[in-house]
């Protein structure tokens, strides 16, 4: 199978493909720890970190991808250690509420990765 066009990253250039399904990855992991945590809908700060670099340097598919995979996984679910079920858009909100908190947000704040995502990232993702 032919793998699609290389991403630079940094000093590094990984496979197109290779990338999203490792970031694909990221997102379950996330997933998971956070149900696990049960703390509420709080991403962890290494993947806020990696979602912060990410935007910064250009990288916003890939920032869906993780976020994406994230919403797809937990949407529907019970709020861990909380009331309601998880949304589209708490899943969004849980991430900017938590890149603030970590002094990671975006340039630019965190209103427009939050449109992007939620242009991008389909319901049912």
């Amino acid at each position: 199978m032919p793998q699609k066009p290389a991403v630079p990253y940094g000093h590094v250039t990984v496979p197109a493909d290779v990338l999203a399904t490792a970031l694909y990855g990221l997102g379950q992991y996330e997933a998971a720890a956070i149900e696990h945590r049960g703390d509420g809908l709080r991403p962890s700060t290494k993947v806020c970190d990696a979602v912060a670099w990410l935007w910064e340097n250009g990288h916003q598919r890939e920032v869906t991808n993780v976020i994406g995979t994230v919403c797809a996984i937990l949407r529907g679910r019970p709020v861990p250690g909380g009331v309601g079920r998880i949304t589209h858009t708490a899943v969004i909100d849980a991430f900017g509420v938590e890149l603030a908190e970590l002094g990671m947000t975006p340039e630019g704040g965190w209103a427009p990765v939050a449109e992007h995502l939620a242009r991008e990232v389909p319901r049912g993702f």
